[in-house]
């Protein structure tokens, strides 16, 4: 019989699958070498046997992250890297994305798509807003956003309660920026954000014409590659003039488990809740509200993209 893999190569299989699925690049080229037990003296040999010419030290800049493939001689290279490594096809070159944006999208992930993009709002006055916070150094992705949104007498939306647990994955970080879309006719001046457990509130930009603000998240501490935090935060709003017509979440990176839950007044219930996932099912999905006045929708393992969920009222 085949000798028992060790537990350490055991761990090694989980965390090469692990990276695979959630990246980023060099994290999944780095475990892959190690599982596989390469050099990368043997690594350049077998890509130039293969008439591919990459420099050691370029396979080691690659596995740290400090630089990525992106001509087409490097992603051949990559390519044939999968297939030396023994990995799926595609593995690893998915991970890269599209080529590598320059100027103020330098910090995104390869594979992910602009805040901006993803976020309810026009992309001039979040541009602007992001702009002008600074945005966040460093790199974090979702591990888990759980998302609890409070309604009152009205309808309207009063508070939202983020319990939010991030993950660094490139670089070291110690705050995210989070931004918050009102609902029509609220009045972005008295949106209050306030820090509730294991963070506090940096800078706040807001945008009155559009509903927006844009809050830095501070964690108080450096968190580095692999690296979580968790922490839990809130918006105060309670200033539209209509009833909540809906709640939209937008995710730049992949990875990560999301639940969205809605607490209506008892007094105050929508007549139909339909749920859109833009990155599955383009049809929508009716959401039954329980008899404790409240619906929810949990997303195991989320991709870039767009999620929402919209409220008819009688």
């Amino acid at each position: 019989m085949p000798a028992r893999p060790s537990g350490t190569m055991l761990d090694r299989e989980d965390q090469l699958a692990r990276s695979l699925r959630t990246g980023p690049f060099h994290l999944a080229l780095r475990s892959a070498i190690e599982c596989r037990g390469l050099s990368l003296a043997r690594l350049q040999y077998r890509l130039a046997q293969q008439g591919i010419q990459v420099a050691q030290s370029t396979l080691s800049y690659w596995q740290q992250g400090i630089r990525r493939p992106e001509r087409a001689e490097s992603l051949r290279a990559v390519t044939m890297l999968e297939e030396i490594l023994r990995l799926p096809n595609g593995s690893l070159t998915i991970l890269l994305g599209s080529r590598r944006p320059r100027g103020r999208w330098l910090n995104h992930l390869p594979g992910s798509r602009a805040l901006a993009e993803v976020m309810s709002g026009p992309r001039e006055a979040v541009d602007r807003l992001l702009t002008e916070i600074g945005g966040a150094p460093g790199k974090v992705r979702v591990a888990s956003l759980h998302e609890f949104l409070f309604l009152d007498g009205q309808g309207r939306l009063a508070r939202s309660e983020l319990h939010h647990v991030v993950r660094a994955v490139s670089g070291r970080t110690d705050r995210l920026v989070a931004l918050y879309a009102g609902d029509p006719g609220c009045d972005a001046s008295r949106i209050d954000v306030r820090a509730t457990v294991n963070c506090q509130i940096g800078r706040i930009r807001r945008d009155s014409v559009e509903g927006l603000v844009a809050a830095e998240i501070l964690f108080g501490r450096e968190v580095s590659d692999g690296e979580t935090h968790a922490m839990r935060y809130e918006f105060l709003d309670g200033t539209a003039d209509t009833p909540f017509p809906g709640h939209q979440r937008g995710f730049p990176f992949s990875g990560g488990q999301y639940l969205l839950f809605l607490q209506f007044d008892p007094g105050c219930r929508p007549s139909r809740c339909l749920y859109r996932s833009l990155r599955r099912d383009p049809q929508p999905q009716e959401i039954p509200v329980s008899s404790h006045s409240a619906v929810h929708i949990l997303e195991d393992d989320i991709q870039p993209g767009v999620l929402s969920l919209t409220c008819d009222w009688p």
